[in-house]
């Protein structure tokens, strides 16, 4: 399973390493490490590390690593494929359709991110907003194009979808 932790960490030297180290000591392969020097938690720095580990049993056996070396969880989970997509939405857009869409997009159970962004005049009733959105499943992308498309269709304005996935 792969698994995505954020430790807080002493800002002390070799501090790092001890909280890898584990990782290795269970058969798991670390993919990635940020380490966030700008990012202090209760005067720890943030740590996000990415990394596979073969069942549960040894990720619990991780933890309790990490509980007695000192080493705070701030959160971990697994980790989930993501699946980009992006719309640009062309025309009059009514600040509450952008709240519909908002709510909407946020309701979808695979909705890993958004990013909203509008651009206008004011001077001109015009408006283009671009949608970028990840989701969990393809599926999901399917369900945020319907959602965007409904309020295209309802508020008048064009909906294109982009060159996601």
């Amino acid at each position: 399973m792969k698994v995505n932790v954020d430790l807080g960490l002493k800002d002390v030297p070799g501090t790092l390493v001890g909280a890898l180290e584990p990782i290795s000591s269970l058969d798991g392969n670390i993919v990635g490490v940020v380490h966030h020097h700008d990012k202090v938690l209760g005067g720890r720095i943030i740590v996000n590390v990415t990394f596979e580990i073969s069942s549960q049993s040894r990720l619990e056996r991780l933890k309790e690593i990490w509980e007695k070396k000192g080493i705070d969880i701030v959160s971990l989970g697994p980790l989930f494929e993501t699946h980009p997509m992006e719309f640009l939405l062309v025309g009059n857009i009514p600040p509450n359709e952008l709240s519909n869409i908002a709510d909407g997009l946020e309701s979808l159970e695979d909705m890993d991110s958004m990013d909203i962004r509008l651009a206008g005049s004011s001077t001109k009733d015009e408006r283009a907003a671009l949608v970028f959105g990840k989701m969990r499943t393809k599926k999901g992308l399917n369900q945020m194009e319907s959602i965007l498309r409904e309020c295209g269709s309802r508020a008048g304005f064009i909906v294109i979808r982009g060159l996601g996935d």
